[in-house]
């Protein structure tokens, strides 16, 4: 009768031991998975800025360029100011336009990111709980099964 009370405490210091391994294990994994994806995402963002800055920069020199095209075409009358101002508005509407959907590209792309990232999380997670309610289970029937022995 000792035997198996020795036994079944024996069990329970084991298994409490195995699920708080369990527990730090998996705060550890989460631990590692939230700080990786804050890393890609950072690195992700910065790319994309990059990316961004190089278009903007780029259309930049091409607006200039195609200014400098039209400054040589037109003569400096009234009609011909108007008309460059209307093709600057053109231009820089169009400009507004492209950095808006680039924007909503990059929104678009940090959120299919996190939403990776979270699952990845998720599943992690529930493994985690699943494994740590396998090992109570298992607990609770060794228990069980040594309390059925003893009565």
């Amino acid at each position: 009768m000792k035997e198996a009370v020795t036994e079944v405490k024996e069990v329970v210091t084991e298994t409490a031991e195995n699920l708080e391994k369990l527990g730090k294990e998996a705060q550890q994994k989460v631990t590692e998975a939230v700080a990786e994806t804050k890393a890609k995402l950072e690195v992700e963002a910065e790319q994309l800025n990059g990316q961004v800055q190089d278009q903007v920069q780029n259309f930049k020199q091409d607006l200039v360029q195609r200014i400098d095209v039209i400054k040589t075409q037109f003569s400096t009358s009234q009609k011909d100011l108007v008309e460059l101002a209307d093709f600057l508005k053109t231009e820089l509407n169009q400009l507004v336009k492209e950095l808006t959907e680039v924007g909503k590209e990059i929104r678009q792309d940090v959120t299919q990111i996190s939403s990776k990232h979270k699952e990845q999380l998720t599943e992690t997670l529930k493994r985690s709980k699943e494994h740590t309610l396998d090992a109570w289970k298992k607990v609770s029937a060794k228990v069980e099964e040594n309390t059925t022995l003893k009565s």
